[in-house]
């Protein structure tokens, strides 16, 4: 099993990962998406409704693994779509992604300009003083 997929089963056991078509979209309607996965063979219908879901504003990872690596990594028989809830462990599955294949660099870029903003914003928001 690669590095990546293996660091999908800890981000799972540490609750920072949904798995099923079901799951991804009772997560993706609550807001708590922050990278979508797909495996290589899920079929056209999951990753048309991924692809919609994402409303091309969350990154995609359209991995090279089949459902059956996926799965495996994520203690099922087979899984087609994921998702990673918590940005840090989106960011450091996509450069893990990004430094085996450079195709993945889109969607490290994209999450790690989601970080950026997200940062930004935490500056400008009036806090309470501190004593």
């Amino acid at each position: 099993m690669s590095e990546s997929l293996s660091f999908l089963g800890l981000a799972k056991r540490a609750g920072r990962l949904v798995s099923g078509e079901d799951a991804v979209q009772e997560a993706a309607e609550a807001g708590k998406i922050r990278l979508l996965i797909l495996a290589s063979d899920a079929g056209d219908k999951t990753v048309r409704h991924t692809e919609h879901q994402s409303g091309g504003k969350l990154p995609i990872a359209y991995l090279e693994s089949d459902k059956a690596a996926l799965g495996a990594a994520l203690g099922w028989q087979s899984c087609a779509v994921a998702a990673v809830t918590d940005l840090g462990m989106a960011l450091a599955f996509a450069k893990k992604l990004a430094e085996a294949d450079p195709r993945h660099q889109s969607v490290l870029d994209a999450l790690t300009e989601t970080d950026r903003r997200i940062k930004a914003r935490k500056l400008r928001k009036p806090g309470k003083a501190h004593r």
